[in-house]
């Protein structure tokens, strides 16, 4: 009959308690994992910790279809031995591996050094390091992106049959339902860095990707390009294949790149049908042959439109290189949009790096921020004269730049603030400005003129700013005018090509304007876009001529057709304003065929008015 040892029961179950207090502590830390890594270390750390007779514990994680492990991280005395161990790297004794049966069949495998065959081919160098047994527990479903596997080495035989291995199992589920759980918050930040359409890098995640890599570009002094990349004309093909296709169209196209671009450049949809692609260690020479071979590539190929239909589509992209177009990541930006910009300009389907033209109008874009941020931004008045007896019957308030080293006028900076959608902002701070200035006409009895201020279709998108002007009129000018005032100061001017979007929206936009009796002017008519739906479907109580019109006045078939327009003018009942009437001749001819008002330095060049001496 075999006597118990009361001594050996008692060491044996100090040993259970002190592994399980130690993996009571590892699980306590398992949600702070925020990887599988971050989970399973602390696991082999404690063991080793908490029994001397654990010589050694290692983690590996793979894809689920590996043949060959190397441990990724091990610790304990023994440590030697598991950083020269490679399980599956011979074929012959793949199949023996504890380790890879572990993953094979997901359940725990234990095996002793010195009699269990399948360790066969380790067991000199386990036996050399003190090892006599070891246990291998396998972490995920064969279907997980990722396993993981943790092996456990102790320096007696029978040191696991003795313990058991409950605590390590119950550690071992915990630990899974931790990996599940890291995993899904990995696929959720996965998910919320991701493009749904295209799966590709969201601009979010593209910004951070690009602020990372200019970083490290900038401390280890390497070059990179950019290259921002926009579908031409995609409007038509939402428009003339529905937006099915043109989703299909954007779709294809981020696969194009992900095909064409290599593993280590990085490609996001930057918004809309842009795309902005990111090219580590490239210089601008190579970055304009991708940018060359995606044009041509996407241009080859063929969109599904339907089951009986293909698309076509072409793409212009922009280029630009660090550190020669910008030392930081705006400047760098802002150089791949103008050169995108100049691809479109000059007939898309093009590769274009911002000209010494584009980096000019990207420096007077900078000084038209700044001057609207401080100020410098100032109206200048130039009169518009009755041809019948030449009295000032209006203004028009023309945008200038104040600086140290004289004026700006608008055609110095009005191309930029286009380009860089900032006319919306022009034209709010102007449009402020001439409101007070008509107010204080008002309030100081100066004769009643009219005052013409230029509106962009950009302005008219942006609402809060439309309603802000509204509010200031409402303010200002309304409490200046009278019951009988029918026609308030203010004239709205509108270019014609501003109707070439959505007719119906602009009008629509204006209706407030209209609403409070401020008066419309069409711009530019006659210049090339000109409809005379307009001139029907809204109030217009003013038709500016063309400047390029106004001087065929000196030949018959011009003035023919200036006459017309007079008399469809008084037919209507708007009144017509010549505009760029630069002398004399030109004036007389004008006032000869009836044409009711003119403007141009004929009369008197713009000048700034200070409103707070009218008071």
């Amino acid at each position: 009959m075999t006597v118990a040892n009361p001594l050996a029961d008692a060491t044996v179950q100090a040993e259970r308690e002190a592994l399980t207090a130690a993996l009571l502590q590892a699980a306590a830390h398992l949600a702070q994992g925020q990887d599988a890594e971050g989970i399973l270390r602390p696991f082999c750390e404690a063991l080793v910790a908490a029994s001397r007779h654990i010589r050694l514990a290692w983690m590996w994680l793979g894809a689920p279809d590996t043949t060959i492990i190397r441990p990724a991280y091990v610790v304990g005395p023994a440590h030697e031995y598991a950083q020269a161990l490679v399980l599956g790297a011979d074929e012959a004794t793949r199949s023996l591996s504890p380790g890879l049966r572990a993953l094979a069949n997901g359940r725990p495998v234990m095996a002793t050094v010195r009699s269990d065959p399948t360790f066969a081919p380790w067991r000199a160098e386990a036996l050399r390091h003190g090892l006599e047994v070891s246990v291998s527990f396998s972490f995920g479903e064969a279907n997980d992106n990722q396993r993981g596997l943790v092996a456990i080495y102790a320096d007696q035989a029978d040191y696991f049959t003795r313990l058991g291995l409950n605590p390590f199992v119950a550690f071992q589920h915990l630990a899974q339902v931790a990996l599940t759980q890291a995993a899904l918050r990995e696929r959720l930040n996965t998910l919320a860095t991701l493009d749904s359409l295209t799966g590709l890098l969201n601009r979010g995640a593209m910004q951070a990707a690009l602020e990372g890599h200019h970083a490290q570009a900038q401390r280890q002094r390497q070059a990179y390009c950019l290259l921002l990349l926009d579908i031409d004309r995609f409007k038509l093909i939402n428009d003339g294949y529905g937006h099915v296709v043109g989703d299909n169209v954007i779709r294809d196209v981020g696969k194009v790149l992900q095909e064409m671009l290599r593993p280590e450049d990085r490609v996001g949809r930057w918004g809309g049908e842009e795309f902005l692609c990111l090219l580590p260690g490239t210089d601008c020479a190579t970055g304009n042959r991708v940018a060359q071979d995606l044009r041509a590539r996407i241009m080859d190929h063929t969109f599904p439109a339907g089951t009986v239909r293909t698309a076509r589509a072409t793409v212009s992209l922009g280029l630009a290189c660090f550190p020669t177009d910008g030392r930081n990541i705006e400047e760098l930006l802002n150089h791949a949009d103008m050169g995108l910009y100049e691809a479109k300009r000059d007939g898309r389907n093009r590769v274009a790096r911002a000209s010494d033209r584009g980096r000019s109008l990207f420096a007077t874009a900078q000084q038209l921020e700044a001057a609207l941020t401080s100020g410098q931004v100032r109206p200048a008045y130039q009169p518009i004269i009755a041809l019948r007896d030449g009295h000032i019957m209006a203004k028009e308030a023309l945008a200038r730049i104040i600086t140290p080293e004289g004026v700006l006028e608008t055609e110095h900076f009005i191309e930029a603030a286009d380009r860089f959608q900032w006319l919306h902002r022009l034209d709010h701070d102007m449009i402020g400005q001439v409101i007070e200035h008509c107010a204080a006409e008002r309030k100081a009895r100066r004769p009643r003129i009219a005052y013409f201020v230029n509106v962009s279709i950009d302005l008219l998108h942006h609402a809060e700013r439309v309603q802000d002007l509204l509010d200031r009129i409402t303010r200002t000018t309304m409490p200046c005018c009278t019951d009988t005032d029918a026609e308030k100061p203010l004239v709205i001017e509108i270019t014609e090509r501003q109707f070439l979007g959505d007719f119906d929206a602009v009008r629509r936009t204006l209706a407030p304007f209209l609403a409070f009796g401020i008066r419309l002017a069409l711009d530019d008519f006659g210049s090339g876009y000109s409809s005379f739906r307009y001139l029907t479907e809204l109030p217009f109580a003013f038709v500016k001529l063309d400047r390029g019109l106004v001087k065929r006045v000196r030949t018959a078939q011009g003035r023919r057709i200036l006459r017309g327009l007079q008399d469809l003018a008084g037919d209507l009942g708007f009144r017509t304003i010549a505009e760029g009437v630069e002398d004399e001749d030109c004036a007389d001819a004008l006032a000869a065929i009836g044409i009711d008002w003119a403007q141009g330095h004929y009369f008197a060049v713009p000048r700034f008015e200070d409103t707070h001496e009218t008071g």
